[in-house]
């Protein structure tokens, strides 16, 4: 958003002259009007000053005296400052004329997140912002009357945005509710429209999953606040179901291997059955019959509950003795360039290793979630390598993402851990560094699952190395002038060790920067340019320069 959009719906002049004076014609506010509208009002409202996101004010009054014997442009240009000067004023203060008519929405994904949210909890409060702000538009299905097609509207004219604005609606409103409003029908165009697939194909046939895909769907399940959710909910989702939410589950987790199914055949079944045995139910043999999910009874106490955990079939060997131990974090490759006053710390400890097989083991803490999200800080997390996220410009050059679904000896990981990874490797920060974390495509609220996995093996970690290397190469060739042939690593340092304050939520990160650091060769390199939607880090990112 490089400025604010201020749309006015209806705009209504009532005239109250001086009873002093002779009264003036029953139209002379014609005149002004046509000229406001026909581009005085537009020209104002270019100059406000908003704070960035979307601001809903569902209705202004405004008393203004004018002076009806100057000409009608004249006129026009001191009401449309006027309007331009009370909705600043409004917005900066928080102060509507009545409670609930100023909505502030930060970006676009929590905007959509709010209306699936609202709609689907029954609460149409804020259904004058949504359709104000044109998530809503004539012709959808009315959402009184069906909130399920009139969300699944939304979202189809959204999709970049579809399975971020889900997950944080369900936070807000439970699954079940999200369920109610859609059944099996729902659940399954939103999986098309999130994979951008038919969901009857969503996986190609194939030979039954590896050892490594085996390990990587353990993983994507225990760090999954979808996963958490399907526990919280008390559903039993027939067979349909539990595939849809296994899409959602990857577009959560490790969306590049949503968009290439093809890498890691099996993946989205694995996630599936564990889906299924989260909500209550066993493995599904087969389609179910039943239009929606169900409702476990209270009575019942979920598969899942206490010491118990979702379990994957298994089909190989147990995992090596030794490998379930709790272990230090893998630690960050020794490099020139160190990181400001930081250093790494420990990790939580892993449950189990990357090649592990078995029922897969989701750890559950009496009276907390699965997992425990840390509130990510208003306003953003401080940080002395905000540039980091520069090097998305050059991940085409680096071969990403399709160079990491390709290595072998990174196939039990998901992509933000390969990515986290590189990134202390290239700058030699702490695991929960911001910056470290935003360049997996996650914030503090979603790091738990990346920051307990279980360290790098020997293979993993020089996978890693090389792949930072190039990186880094790939970032001192985007310089070009050659200063930096022989010290890629210094190139990285140039460009990313700058301090800032990231804030990175689901689906959208934004890193924010001082004008005063603004560094023409990265300008001219084209590495701060706004990377925008990033399908494989599944994550809106933007740039702002303050």
């Amino acid at each position: 958003m490089n400025g604010p959009t201020v749309v006015i719906d209806r705009l209504s002049a009532t005239l109250r002259p001086d009873p002093a004076e002779a009264p003036p014609a029953a139209d002379r506010l014609r005149g002004p009007l046509r000229h406001a509208v026909g581009g005085a009002l537009e020209t104002a409202l270019r100059g406000l000053a908003l704070p960035p996101g979307h601001w809903c004010l569902a209705r202004l009054d405004l008393t203004l005296d004018l002076d009806l014997a100057r000409p009608d442009p004249a006129l026009a240009r001191d009401w449309s400052e006027a309007v331009a000067a009370a909705i600043e004023r409004t917005v900066r203060e928080g102060r509507a004329a009545a409670p609930g008519a100023l909505v502030h929405y930060r970006h676009d994904v929590e905007l959509l997140a709010d209306a699936v949210a609202g709609l689907a909890a029954g609460r149409r409060e804020r259904l004058w912002a949504w359709r104000q702000t044109g998530i809503l538009r004539p012709g959808d299905p009315a959402p009184e009357a069906a909130p399920g097609p009139a969300l699944l509207a939304a979202l189809e004219r959204h999709p970049q945005h579809a399975a971020a604005a889900v997950l944080r609606a369900a936070e807000d409103c439970g699954l079940a509710a999200l369920d109610r409003a859609w059944g099996q029908d729902g659940w399954q165009r939103l999986a098309a429209l999130v994979a951008g697939r038919d969901p009857a194909a969503q996986e190609p046939a194939g030979p039954a999953p590896d050892p490594g895909t085996r390990a990587l769907a353990r993983a994507l399940l225990a760090g999954s606040r979808l996963a958490a959710l399907v526990r919280e909910s008390r559903l039993r989702p027939a067979a349909p179901v539990s595939a849809a939410w296994a899409v959602l589950l990857l577009a959560e987790t490790d969306p590049a291997s949503l968009h290439r199914p093809s890498a890691r055949p099996g993946l989205c079944g694995l996630l599936a059955d564990g889906l299924r045995t989260l909500g209550g139910g066993p493995a599904h043999t087969g389609p179910e019959p039943a239009l929606r999910s169900r409702e476990v009874p209270e009575a019942a106490e979920p598969a899942g509950s206490g010491e118990q955990a979702p379990a994957l079939p298994a089909d190989g060997p147990e995992s090596p003795p030794g490998r379930d131990a709790p272990q230090e974090p893998p630690a960050a490759a020794p490099r020139r360039v160190d990181a400001a006053g930081t250093a790494p710390a420990p990790d939580a400890p892993a449950a189990g290793g990357p090649d592990a097989q078995g029922p897969v083991r989701v750890p559950r803490q009496e009276g907390a979630p699965a997992q425990e999200p840390a509130a990510d800080p208003v306003g953003g997390a401080a940080t002395g390598w905000a540039g980091l996220l520069f090097l998305l410009a050059a991940a085409a050059e680096t071969g990403l993402p399709d160079r990491v679904l390709d290595e072998p000896a990174l196939a039990a990981r998901p992509l933000p851990w390969v990515l986290h990874a590189t990134a202390r490797a290239l700058s030699g920060l702490a695991p929960a560094d911001p910056a470290a974390l935003a360049l997996a495509g996650l914030g503090p609220g979603r790091a738990a699952g990346l920051l307990r996995a279980a360290p790098a093996t020997p293979p993993e970690q020089a996978a890693v190395d090389a792949l930072a290397a190039d990186w880094a190469r790939a970032t001192a060739a985007r310089l070009g002038d050659g200063q930096y042939a022989d010290d890629p690593f210094g190139a990285v340092a140039a460009v990313a060790r700058r301090p800032g304050r990231i804030t990175a939520e689901t689906g959208w990160i934004e890193a924010e920067l001082a004008v005063a650091d603004t560094d023409l060769a990265v300008r001219r390199a084209g590495l701060d340019l706004d990377p925008g939607w990033v399908g494989w880090l599944g994550v809106v990112v933007r740039y702002r320069y303050v």
